[in-house]
C-alpha cells in the first residue's frame, strides 16, 4: 500500500524489485481514492474558502480558487447527511521515456514526483480539486481522502 502512484515505484525497489526491471515492465501506476458524493437533491452553493482551497492544491497548482463550491446540507434523500453515493479521484501515472530513466535504485519519491508531474501526471490532489470545481463532492470531503503534501 502506498499514498500515491508515485510511492508505488520507490516501495517495489524498497522491496527488493530491481529498477531495471521496473523501467523494462512497467506501463503505469494508478492511486485511487473515493470520495463522498454530494446530494443532487439538497447541495449548497457556498462562497468558497481560499484558505481551504490552498490546502487542497497546495501554493504550486495552476488552479485558481473559485468564487463558490458546494457543500453538504442533508435532506430525505440522502439520510440527512448531505451525501449519496461516491466518486473516483484517479492519479495516472502513465511510464514514459523520462519517467523511465528517473527509476533507479536511490531515487526518491519528491524527486519522481517532480518529474511525473513535469511529464502530465494529474496529481490526486488536483483530480480532487477537479471533483470538487464540477461540483460532485465538498471542499471538506477532497481534503479528508488526499494524501498530505509533500
Amino acid at each position: 500500500h502506498t499514498n500515491d502512484a508515485v510511492g508505488a515505484i520507490t516501495r517495489l525497489i524498497d522491496l527488493g524489485v530491481a529498477p531495471y526491471l521496473l523501467r523494462a515492465t512497467l506501463v503505469g501506476v494508478v492511486a485511487q481514492r473515493l470520495v463522498r458524493r454530494l446530494c443532487t437533491h439538497c447541495k449548497t452553493t457556498t462562497p468558497a474558502r481560499p484558505e481551504q482551497w490552498l490546502a487542497l492544491v497546495g501554493p504550486e497548482s495552476h488552479l485558481a480558487c473559485p468564487a463558490t463550491t458546494h457543500a453538504p446540507a442533508g435532506c430525505e434523500h440522502c439520510r440527512h447527511t448531505g451525501y449519496l453515493g461516491r466518486v473516483g479521484v484517479y492519479e495516472m501515472m502513465r511510464m514514459s521515456a523520462p519517467l523511465q530513466a528517473a527509476i533507479r535504485a536511490d531515487v526518491d519519491d519528491v524527486s519522481l514526483r517532480a518529474a511525473a508531474l513535469a511529464d502530465g501526471m494529474t496529481s490526486l490532489r488536483s483530480a480532487a480539486a477537479t471533483r470538487v470545481l464540477r461540483g460532485d463532492t465538498s471542499v471538506e470531503e477532497a481534503l479528508s481522502v488526499v494524501p498530505p503534501q509533500p
